[in-house]
């Protein structure tokens, strides 16, 4: 089973926060690891998968590492997202960014282009998930309820942007419209992109 056959099915919303994560002026020097590893997506059909949830922290970049289970992350409010290597082991990255608060937002982005100019961080690209979904998907998913996009990352580092739909009269509960590539770019060509300024 894959992440593919759960587009159209109904589940337990997969995205959840950490709340444990304290003063964040304590964590904004670098990228922080942020996940909850072997979790089991379950459809109300009885499909299951296992994955990684790579938290999403306004005000952080959070990584993990990609072990051959599917990465997602979400729900997207502007944040790029990427896929690098660190020592060779594939890893996946959400920069934090946030609606409002213009400190969260430097802080972290400052925390991801520290990291991308150590020595050992290697085979970077990324991708905008609310800029690249495309209009189809998300008209599709406003027909069931309020469209969320998320980010989601094959075993094999393969990028993907995934939009959910809470449907309406069923609170808890969110249909996984689509599934799409996600068209990744080099940070070289993302570095100077205005949102990441």
């Amino acid at each position: 089973m894959n992440i593919y056959d759960f587009v159209g099915e109904e589940m337990d919303d997969p995205i959840q926060s950490n709340n444990n994560i304290g003063d964040l002026r304590n964590l904004w020097h670098k990228v922080q690891k942020q996940r909850l590893k072997n979790r089991i997506l379950r459809s109300t059909s009885g499909k299951m998968i296992q994955h990684t949830l790579l938290y999403y922290v306004p005000g952080l970049t959070t990584y993990c590492g990609m072990r051959g289970l599917p990465v997602i992350t979400g729900y997207m409010s502007g944040c790029y997202l990427f896929r690098y290597r660190s020592r060779g082991e594939l890893r996946a990255a959400h920069v934090g960014t946030h609606d409002t608060n213009k400190e969260w937002n430097d802080k972290a982005k400052d925390a991801w282009k520290s990291l991308t100019r150590q020595r050992h961080i290697t085979d970077i690209w990324g991708f905008d998930p609310l800029k690249d979904v495309s209009m189809k998907l998300l008209m599709d998913a406003q027909k069931i309820g309020a469209p969320q996009v998320m980010g989601i990352w094959d075993g094999n580092g393969s990028a993907r942007i995934a939009v959910m739909a809470n449907p309406r009269g069923r609170a808890g509960k969110k249909v996984l419209v689509g599934i799409e590539a996600a068209p990744l770019r080099a940070w070289a060509s993302i570095q100077n992109d205005p949102k990441m300024q």
